[in-house]
């Protein structure tokens, strides 16, 4: 008994935690647990309350706590998330080393919250809200986690939206004779224009691992034959949750991350001014107050890292070793497709010609000042229904590659902290199983890239862009190997850039226009043009990145030649515009109308907006503007009229919007909003961005992490100033041998 009350005690004692000038915490332990204890309690120092709204998005609890306006989020959640017995699977497929951080860190979030508690300091969250502080887990850590990842790392799943504009096509008199071929214009399989992210010089995969088997129309003609009739209205619904449409804004209302994107640049000692390899990295995950992200270092048995973590989640995620720094972006690789299966009855489905029973699970939903509801879960072997249709007598089912197994993406990360090569990074990633792009530079000179993440290879005899009959010979055929997936290591041109771009030349699109022509990764390239690049010129990269429209390079010959009217002083605005979308810029504004009117002269009349702008915007994007312009399209989109008198058409559009007295235009930039303050200028940035020098004595690295770490107190808003002036704090020293 004594030794128990001695361990409650220590326990109960704040850990000793050295914070710097911004408050991050620089935590030295002897053991990985004591180290993550520390910075679970550190974490709920800093973002308690950020970390309880994390938890309710994650688990469908915030009506809970909220009342009834989250009830539509909760349910998105509950309809498709795991239950606690599968978090826990899932949790047991941990390494040692992991679980031992995992229960660390939830001991420390415990130990903080008893000692607020009894302190009377909770944030005022609680008292405000009417709620008691419950005990943190570690399913709710597992379900941070997963929701993290979903959002990060699995993409695809658009072939319900698919479904839905072959239905709208359908009711508009121009297009529905010409919907395949419409569809073809906007649903590229791959554009060999596209910047990839490894050059084909560097390419080393001589045998092509086959994502989707080749299709012809014979193909699509044949598999949408094979669909069930499902009307517009049914599809709508599923189109929200198959996006997670609810949850996202939730997530994005409560600082809870919400926003996939990412840029990275790798300039190795080939092309830097000092010989030794440069890493930037600028995950792009939204920005709030709190920020999205935390910054943590922390120094015990065989790890020593800085870097990003995110609160409620054990483990530094972009960051850096003495040995290996990296960066992560989002894959954007097609990871998830989504199964019809004809339904027996209310309670079956066919696989094939098998019938099988739908899988229910019934949870609770409690409501704030409301009364209970129950949300039924559907389930086939593929995962959970997100479309039922009576009309079509079919259920529908989004299949992830990572399904129950999101979580072994952190072993990999933990195991990268112990690589001391390239060899041993990539070893270590080798595990991932949500779809990232992977960089890194070592100490020992190296600097790579590797896509990972698991991502299946399909049956043929299929049109990738439709849903898959749930069957078995359409059955999913594997993975793609680890070594099969687009890499490359020192490469001959000195630098890897990426913005979410394609991984290779050879690397499709799946169900969804993710890489065309225009893509915004050509940016990235152009700003690290220079023959040899200093760290200073890679901290230029995210500061040109911010104020760079990423469609000009394309569409400003364009843009020049449909400059014929109005006022004088807008016209020679207009002509000196060159790009830059700088904040106040009257070109800038007069540019982004036009595009915008643009896409509507060429395709409103044929193919209407399909409901929404802003899915008439991301499907008739940039790329499909730019080829139908060339009239290298299927349908001819212009309707008779010549190019010029096309963007002539946009350019009067765009000015009759805005008026002809540009005093009265709201000409800001992209603003980041700052609570009691004026925003930060040029949202285009990463939400945390970090610039690492690697060579033989360790790393030197600089980073900001706007607004700041904590979410109330002297560390809130304190990495503003260097937010707003595009400046960089220093990371924790990370020498050899600490």
């Amino acid at each position: 008994m004594l030794l128990l009350a001695v361990a409650f005690a220590l326990q109960s004692t704040p850990p000793k935690i050295e914070r710097d000038a911004y408050g991050v915490p620089h935590i030295h332990a002897a053991t990985v647990g004591d180290a993550f204890f520390q910075a679970g309690y550190a974490t709920a120092q800093d973002r308690l309350w950020q970390m309880e709204q994390s938890r309710r998005v994650a688990r469908g609890r915030m009506a809970e706590a909220f009342g009834a306006k989250f009830i539509a989020s909760d349910k998105e959640t509950l309809s498709v998330s795991y239950t606690d017995d599968e978090l826990d699977q899932q949790y047991s497929r941990f390494t040692p080393e992991v679980k031992e951080a995992f229960d660390g860190y939830v001991r420390g979030v415990n130990a903080y919250i008893d000692q607020a508690k009894t302190a009377g300091t909770l944030p005022s969250g609680y008292k405000e809200n009417g709620l008691e502080v419950a005990t943190w887990t570690k399913e709710d850590s597992l379900a941070v986690g997963v929701l993290l990842l979903q959002q990060f790392g699995r993409f695809g799943a658009g072939e319900i939206r698919n479904m839905a504009l072959m239905a709208y096509l359908d009711g508009q008199p121009n297009a529905k004779n010409r919907k395949l071929d419409i569809l073809d214009d906007f649903l590229w399989q791959n554009d060999p224009r596209s910047i990839p992210t490894v050059y084909p010089g560097d390419d080393t995969i001589k045998t092509r691992p086959v994502i989707f088997p080749p299709f012809d129309r014979n193909i699509s003609d044949a598999h949408v034959a094979m669909l069930p009739k499902v009307s517009l209205f049914e599809l709508l619904p599923g189109l929200r949750l198959a996006q997670m449409e609810e949850s996202r804004k939730v997530a994005q209302l409560r600082a809870a991350p919400f926003k996939a994107g990412s840029y990275a640049l790798i300039v190795t000692g080939k092309r830097s001014a000092t010989g030794h390899p440069l890493l930037l990295s600028g995950p792009q995950m939204g920005f709030t107050t709190p920020s999205i992200i935390h910054e943590t270092a922390i120094e015990a048995p065989g790890i020593n890292v800085d870097g990003l973590d995110v609160p409620g989640m054990p483990g530094v995620y972009v960051g850096t070793t003495p040995y290996v720094a990296w960066g992560l972006t989002s894959g954007v690789a097609d990871t998830d497709d989504v199964f019809f299966y004809k339904t027996s009855g209310d309670d079956s489905y066919l696989y094939g010609t098998e019938t099988r029973k739908l899988q229910r699970i019934e949870r609770t939903l409690h409501v704030k000042g409301g009364a209970d509801q129950t949300v039924l879960q559907l389930r086939t072997l593929h995962g959970p229904v997100v479309v039922t249709s009576k009309s079509g007598g079919a259920v529908f089912v989004r299949r992830p590659a990572s399904y129950q197994s999101e979580l072994g993406s952190i072993n990999a990360v933990f195991d990268l902290y112990h690589a001391r090569s390239a060899d041993d990074a990539e070893k270590a990633m080798s595990g991932a199983k949500m779809n990232f792009n992977f960089f890194y530079t070592t100490a020992q000179g190296d600097a790579g890239y590797h896509y990972v993440g698991w991502v299946p290879l399909r049956s043929p005899g299929l049109d990738p862009r439709f849903p898959t009959p749930g069957a078995p010979q359409f059955e999913w055929r594997g993975m793609v190997p680890f070594d099969e997936m687009p890499h490359v290591r020192n490469p001959k041109g000195g630098i890897i850039a990426n913005w979410n771009n394609k991984p290779a030349a050879w690397w499709p699109n799946g169900d969804s226009p993710a890489w065309g022509r225009v893509f915004r990764n050509a940016e990235v390239v152009a700003a690290a043009g220079k023959a040899s690049l200093s760290p200073r010129d890679v901290e230029m990269v995210p500061w040109t990145l911010a104020r760079r429209s990423e469609s000009f390079r394309d569409f400003g010959p364009y843009f020049k030649r449909s400059i014929y009217s109005g006022p004088e002083l807008l016209q020679a605005e207009a002509r000196a515009y060159e790009g830059w979308a700088l904040d106040g810029s009257v070109g800038a504004k007069i540019y982004s109308s036009w595009l915008s009117a643009l896409r509507e002269e060429i395709f409103l009349k044929t193919t209407g907006n399909f409901l929404d702008p802003s899915l008439f915007a991301v499907a008739a994007g940039p790329s499909v503007m730019l080829s139908a312009l060339e009239k290298k399209t299927k349908v001819n989109y212009l309707r008779g009229r010549t190019v010029d008198e096309v963007c002539r058409a946009a350019w009067d559009k765009a000015l009759s919007r805005l008026g002809t007295d540009p005093s009265g235009w709201n000409l800001a930039s992209d603003q980041i909003a700052v609570p009691g303050q004026p925003g930060i200028p040029y949202s285009n940035r990463g939400s945390y961005i970090q610039i690492v020098q690697m060579g033989p004595w360790g790393m030197f690295g600089r980073n900001v992490v706007t607004p700041g770490e904590s979410e109330s107190g002297d560390h809130a808003l304190d990495q503003v100033p260097l937010a707003r002036a595009w400046l960089y704090k220093a990371m924790a020293p990370l020498g050899f041998g600490k």
